[in-house]
């Protein structure tokens, strides 16, 4: 498994498309946050680390919807039958595949953040640099890993880049944005959202009651993984007993 961890490691740094589209992805946290921060975005409650993750959700839809093309993509150009054919067993191709897409945003994602902090902390106004928990913006590493694990198993069910891609940057905005039609699934579904979990914990801006998860937002990071993870069984359960 190893092996093919690697090998699709290797795919991504040489194939132009693959690596461009994951560094566009990277840097686009950092330049949203310095567009908040350099236009006075950030508000009076507002660390240096709240301004730092505002541009997180930018950066959710942008390395979902990598990852997702990346994997439907396989599909579209016949890529997947070369694959399939030199590695033993799908499970081990399909988890290599997702790990290799996580290690792949994490380190971008890890990196975004790092470097948003410290280009809000020189472009904000010298009373604005309250810190607060720079340790709370690992919750956008983590959530970035749970939209790409998300996409990448959409990309596998769906096989078409422009479906996954759509279904993905839908699962980031889309709970937000249709919470009051969800009725008495509103906290549950919106409160557990990419978004909205990255906002409860790095706590930039308030939040309504009905848009917080009912067991705070560690709980809600939580349900958050999991549901990645239920999401990646039947992507990969799909895989494995469809034919090419």
């Amino acid at each position: 498994m190893m092996a093919a961890w690697r090998a699709e490691l290797v795919k991504m740094a040489t194939v132009r498309g693959q690596w461009s589209a994951a560094v566009l992805a990277s840097v686009a946290l950092p330049l949203t946050s310095l567009l908040v921060a350099a236009t006075g975005g950030l508000g009076l409650h507002d660390t240096t680390t709240s301004g730092a993750a505002t541009g997180s959700v930018v950066a959710l839809v942008a390395f979902g919807a990598w990852a997702a093309a990346l994997a439907a993509g396989e599909f579209s150009r016949q890529t997947m039958i070369v694959s399939l054919s030199t590695v033993p067993g799908r499970a081990s191709l399909y988890i290599s595949k997702l790990a290799a897409l996580a290690a792949v945003a994490g380190t971008g994602a890890l990196l975004s953040v790092g470097v948003a902090l410290l280009i809000v902390r020189e472009v904000s106004a010298p009373a604005a640099h309250r810190l607060g928990n720079p340790l709370a913006l690992g919750i956008v590493v983590l959530a970035v890993v749970a939209v790409v694990v998300i996409g990448g198993a959409v990309g596998i069910l769906t096989r078409s880049p422009s479906a996954a891609m759509a279904m993905v940057i839908a699962a980031v905005l889309g709970p937000a944005a249709a919470g009051g039609l969800l009725g008495g699934l509103q906290r549950w579904v919106v409160g557990a959202s990419p978004g909205t979990v990255v906002t409860e914990m790095v706590g930039g801006g308030q939040l309504a009651p009905d848009q917080t998860y009912p067991g705070g937002p560690w709980l809600a990071a939580l349900t958050l993984v999991v549901a990645s993870a239920a999401i990646a069984v039947v992507g990969g359960l799909v895989l494995a007993r469809r034919d090419g």
